[in-house]
């Protein structure tokens, strides 16, 4: 579905101007009028899954966002309002009294994914394939339930986890799509779906802020039929299962298999999550594995994750493996730093690095 804003304006639109005002240097024009009339569309290279369209109307323009678009695009999505109503209005958005800023926060981003998900779940309870509005690459994609249990999902899932798998798959080309789309009406009625908790792991983003990962039972049913019966493909999903074995989630706790579903997802591509989760085990030692820095260091060393950069600068600085090195711990503190990781921040502000 979709996200639509009109703008009452009779000013014509310079597409040009716009992208210019932004200045982000990254925006891919996909559709112009010479494509079809009174259209423009496009979406931002690295960031976007889906596409902004701008529609002229009868009374003025309507922006339109996929309730599927990525993170990044609902975070871009105030500053691309607020940039195109200044345009074509002459003035900073507002509407009662707010800024594009203020209406179109975290509160609205989490409201609208809820929103989104919820139709979703309901749509795939009652066997329906649900379509994104807007996709980049491809027509006619759409989310269903065999596409999500490849992913270890459910429509019991947790909001952040089916969004978080969709937008994996539509970024990986993973999603499957129809040559028409089935506009047949639903004429039935289903309840939402509902995710009941049984376990959540705690994380931090690379800004230092909190966030959580839940399961449910048929989330933890689903990953370890998928382990036992050998048909994961996807790293981040065996991250997933060693998460369930490391933390005991619905299944008794075991370091060797979180370690052995970690080191299998590094394997098979994931970079961000495993190596890290990986390289803690070895740094804190969980029983019955004891601490093994070397080992950590190791783990850390796959990762393209801003947050074992910090930590191999830790290992540098406290001599983990060697001899204190503080010109290394330096160059992966300035690394983890630049992508803007807190706890390096927060150790290079410090000063007693230099002392």
């Amino acid at each position: 579905m979709l996200i639509q804003i009109p703008i009452l304006s009779n000013r014509p639109l310079d597409l040009d101007a716009l992208i210019e005002a932004l200045a982000t240097g990254d925006i891919v024009v996909a559709l112009t009028p010479e494509d079809m009339p009174d259209c423009w569309a496009f979406y931002r290279r690295g960031h976007s899954a889906t596409l902004f369209l701008i529609e002229r109307t009868d009374s003025g323009y309507l922006l339109s966002m996929d309730r599927l678009a990525s993170y990044s695009d609902y975070r871009f999505m105030p500053y691309l309002l607020d940039t195109l109503w200044l345009q074509l209005c002459g003035e900073a958005f507002r509407e009662g009294g707010l800024s594009a800023y203020e209406v179109f926060g975290e509160d609205w981003l989490a409201d609208e994914m809820g929103e989104e998900i919820a139709y979703l779940k309901c749509y795939l309870a009652l066997g329906r394939k649900y379509y994104l509005s807007l996709p980049i690459a491809e027509k006619n994609l759409y989310v269903d339930s065999e596409a999500l249990a490849r992913m270890g999902v459910c429509i019991h899932s947790s909001t952040p986890r089916i969004y978080g798998y969709t937008q994996y798959m539509l970024t990986h080309g993973m999603l499957p799509a129809d040559d028409e789309v089935d506009l047949t009406p639903i004429e039935a009625e289903v309840d939402v779906p509902q995710h009941v908790s049984i376990a959540t792991v705690l994380s931090w983003q690379t800004d230092g802020s909190e966030t959580t990962e839940s399961y449910c039972s048929e989330d933890v049913a689903v990953l370890l039929r998928m382990a036992h019966e050998g048909c994961v493909t996807e790293g981040v999903v065996m991250n997933d299962i060693g998460t369930l074995y490391e933390k005991g989630i619905g299944t008794p706790q075991d370091t060797l298999q979180a370690i052995h579903w970690y080191e299998r997802a590094i394997l098979h591509g994931d970079l961000l999550y495993a190596p890290t989760n990986l390289g803690d085990i070895y740094r804190k030692g969980l029983a019955p594995v004891a601490q093994d820095l070397a080992k950590a260091v190791e783990a850390y060393r796959q990762s393209v994750d801003p947050y074992a950069w910090y930590r191999i600068g830790q290992s540098y600085e406290e001599g983990w493996t060697a001899p204190p090195d503080l010109t290394r711990a330096m160059t992966y503190y300035h690394k983890a730093a630049t992508a803007g990781h807190h706890l390096a921040l927060k150790r290079l502000s410090s000063g007693d690095i230099l002392k």
